[in-house]
């Protein structure tokens, strides 16, 4: 089966990242600020990060990120979780004022599924499902059938490492040259193409930090991406 794999932020959703992640820290770090000093919070948040973007596929991106948290905060567990979930349920919604609203992303995905491809939704797994779903839902496209969405809970590493793809592929049994990364990353996305995958550049949001040396099989606008899907240019290759 031909596959489509996306990422989400400044490809489906239009949004500056790193903007976003400034307000984000801010918020969450607010909200558990009756637990943690909201200082403390904050360097145990980035560094419990950069723990789980250094996964090497041994344990889920959640057990990564949480043990290494868990340690530096001396939290617990039982408190740490339930108080997450009502961060994400109830307050993250709010940071949807930094995404700038557009159907473009429903329209691409609505016709890539009428071409007969599959979808899967590759955002780097940094993120709990629920803020995921949150995000995709600001993006518009909460509601297709998505064949697989990476999480932080059921992925065992993180872009740019090609285990991160690699597991995506063996999991959906999906064959690479069967199937397109569709993202803005220069290095997170387009090192999809190591393993056989064909790759799109998104430009609009682009991040390039001059790392790799890429050659892309298409690159443009999201706008221009939907006219090279309308075109039926996927199954050009």
């Amino acid at each position: 089966m031909r596959t489509v794999i996306f990422d989400l932020d400044g490809t489906l959703l239009p949004i500056d990242f790193d903007g976003f992640l400034t307000e984000y820290i801010q918020s969450i770090s607010v909200f558990c600020q009756d637990i943690i000093d909201p200082k403390l919070f904050v360097s145990a948040l980035l560094q419990s990060i950069e723990v789980m973007m250094k996964n090497d596929g041994n344990k889920t991106n959640e057990e990564a990120f949480m043990t290494h948290f868990l340690d530096k905060t001396g939290l617990e567990k039982e408190k740490v979780y339930p108080l997450l979930e009502e961060y994400y349920l109830n307050e993250f919604c709010k940071l949807n004022k930094y995404v700038k609203k557009s159907r473009l992303s429903s329209d691409i995905v609505s016709t890539i599924l009428k071409q007969d491809w599959q979808i899967v939704l590759a955002t780097n797994p940094l993120f709990p499902r629920l803020a995921i779903e949150e995000r995709m839902r600001w993006a518009g496209v909460a509601d297709f059938p998505w064949l697989h969405i990476t999480t932080y809970e059921n992925s065992r590493g993180c872009k740019p490492q090609l285990i991160y793809y690699q597991e995506i592929l063996d999991k959906l049994g999906l064959h690479p040259e069967k199937c397109w990364m569709i993202g803005n990353d220069t290095e997170e996305d387009m090192v999809a193409a190591d393993l056989g995958i064909s790759t799109y550049l998104i430009t609009d949001y682009l991040i390039d930090k001059g790392k790799r040396e890429i050659k892309p099989h298409g690159r443009g606008t999201l706008q221009e991406f939907a006219q090279f899907v309308s075109k039926g240019k996927l199954a050009a290759l």
